[in-house]
């Protein structure tokens, strides 16, 4: 019986018509295109919004591939550093800081990863002995009004023009 059922299967497979690919593509863009307008999946390029991890934050405003982007790292007192800049990208970010404060953040998902070593210039950035090396923020909110007004450990808008 079971054998059966099998062999039916299969020539009912083998018979069925065969489905046009770019039917399936043309349908799963829509599918995808209709949740990001509903709110239920992002635009995976927009990296916008409100990244942290502990006291640590970052902000990201703007549209891709340009935003305006804020670090504040606080280990305590005369322990943290607070970085502005730019980033640029849709998927890896390259970051400027100024004055040679430059290097590629990875994304993964909503992770946004730093270096292992970032430049020696991004040491002005930075008080005591914190340092902006392997950090790694998690998106909290990708609403860019959060994200303008996020404040670092200065009290300060990160993200301000």
């Amino acid at each position: 019986m079971r054998r059966g059922a099998v062999l039916l299967v299969s020539l009912l497979t083998a018979c069925s018509p065969a489905r046009d690919s770019r039917e399936d593509d043309t349908a799963g863009r829509a599918l995808e295109v209709a949740a990001r307008h509903a709110g239920i999946v992002s635009d995976v390029a927009e990296a916008a919004g409100v990244y942290a991890v502990g006291e640590d934050r970052l902000c990201l405003t703007g549209t891709a591939p340009r935003y305006r982007i804020g670090v504040s790292v606080d280990f305590g007192e005369g322990q943290r550093c607070l970085a502005h800049g730019s980033a640029q990208g849709r998927g890896d970010l390259a970051i400027d800081f100024g004055d040679g404060c430059r290097f590629t953040a990875t994304r993964n998902g909503d992770r946004l990863l730093f270096p292992v070593r970032t430049p020696a210039a991004c040491a002005r950035s930075c008080q005591g002995r914190a340092t902006l090396d392997t950090l790694a923020f998690d998106r909290l909110s990708e609403a860019s009004g959060e994200a303008s007004r996020l404040r670092g450990a200065d009290g300060k808008l990160l993200c301000a023009d």
